[in-house]
């Protein structure tokens, strides 16, 4: 699978909304929570904290919500655009989750498009 990252307006097939405001509720499952958002903007919670928090909430999805994720990689078999609302280049979970994937074998992150 190839595996993309691109702001929220993206509209393409392939696209999965991970952002706190998720319509999807399978997204909310690899979004981040209000408090780590709200921190992050007001500048209380380092990129390495947040990286931190991110990834013991990706864990536990994993471990309570495997089902979940199992139904995303059998929706997604050939590309997946992970989107949000941060600007592209700016720190962001959406990076974080498609460098996790990679890492799970999932397929290669290519990058973000528009």
């Amino acid at each position: 699978m190839d595996i993309y990252t691109s702001q929220y307006r993206y509209s393409g097939g392939d696209r999965f909304d991970i952002t706190v405001k998720a319509q999807n509720p399978i997204g909310k499952h690899f979004a981040p929570t209000w408090e780590m958002v709200s921190s992050f903007k007001k500048g209380t919670i380092s990129q390495e904290l947040y990286t931190d928090a991110y990834i013991g909430i990706l864990s536990k999805s994993l471990a309570t919500s495997n089902q979940i994720w199992q139904q995303v990689q059998n929706t997604y078999t050939d590309r997946i655009t992970l989107v949000c609302f941060c600007p592209a280049g700016a720190f962001c979970h959406r990076v974080i989750l498609a460098g996790a994937l990679q890492g799970m074998g999932w397929g290669d992150y290519k990058g973000e498009i528009a």
